[in-house]
């Protein structure tokens, strides 16, 4: 499968990560907000939703306390992120549920596979060197005529040089693909693409994963970076979001479905 980062990279991470945040898609968050809008307009009431790479995810809690009648659920292949996830689902209590599953996207044979009407991931697809296999495994989750919404980082543009000069280590697991390979890799998957291209005018805090020590030089570029971010989502928040683009828009995002 070509994967471009190893399971361990994943499980230390997760052990070692802060107390997770929780959205609340004010302007602090206004990129998130952007992307909660792409996916909550698919429609998420009364549906079956699989987020997969699911692990500490403040998005499932987000929107199965939001969609009550939605059933939700979680899959990663590390164990630590799924007890993250599940401590995140029984903090929700309620009526509200999500299902945390500990397996591979790869399984051969899953007993999720073709159980839900959307199927979702953020920032897992790049991480193989051929994207169509990866979508397409991500395929097998979904019903007849389900949806799946796949984001992506927009390694392409300045944000893949940025990660490339500050770590390039983080860079290499990465897949830098644009619009136009992300639409190919969906055509090769046997996907035809409904809506999507490039989503938000910036978010600097997406390269926050080149860094494990808050000093030196290139720390406190970042920081700059962000709190520029900020100003302008501020600003988008009351007059209106700046055009995306290839260039400097954080994210790529597509929903499809199977032909």
């Amino acid at each position: 499968m070509n994967a471009l980062t190893r399971p361990e990279y994943w499980e230390q991470g997760y052990v070692a990560r802060e107390e997770g945040t929780e959205y609340r898609f004010g302007w602090r968050d206004y990129a998130n907000h952007l992307l909660a809008k792409k996916i909550e307009d698919i429609g998420l009431d009364g549906k079956r939703v699989l987020e997969i790479g699911a692990g500490d995810s403040p998005w499932l809690p987000y929107f199965a306390g939001k969609y009550p009648g939605g059933r939700f659920a979680g899959l990663d292949y590390s164990q630590a992120g799924c007890e993250r996830l599940a401590k995140r689902a029984a903090a929700l209590g309620g009526a509200s549920s999500i299902e945390v599953h500990h397996q591979d996207l790869f399984a051969a044979h899953s007993e999720l596979h073709g159980r839900f009407d959307l199927v979702v991931s953020f920032g897992v697809v790049e991480h193989f060197a051929d994207l169509a296999h990866a979508l397409a495994a991500k395929r097998r989750y979904l019903k007849d005529g389900g949806l799946m919404c796949t984001v992506i980082p927009n390694m392409a543009g300045v944000l893949g040089r940025l990660t490339r000069r500050f770590n390039r280590s983080v860079y290499d697991m990465h897949n830098p693909h644009d619009w136009e390979s992300f639409l190919d890799g969906h055509r090769r998957a046997g996907l035809a693409v409904l809506s999507g291209g490039y989503l938000g005018s910036s978010n600097f805090g997406v390269l926050s994963s080149c860094f494990r020590e808050r000093r030196g030089l290139a720390w406190h570029t970042y920081v700059l970076l962000t709190r520029l971010s900020k100003a302008v989502w501020f600003l988008e928040s009351r007059f209106g979001d700046l055009p995306a683009s290839k260039t400097l828009s954080p994210y790529i995002v597509a929903v499809s479905r199977a032909k």
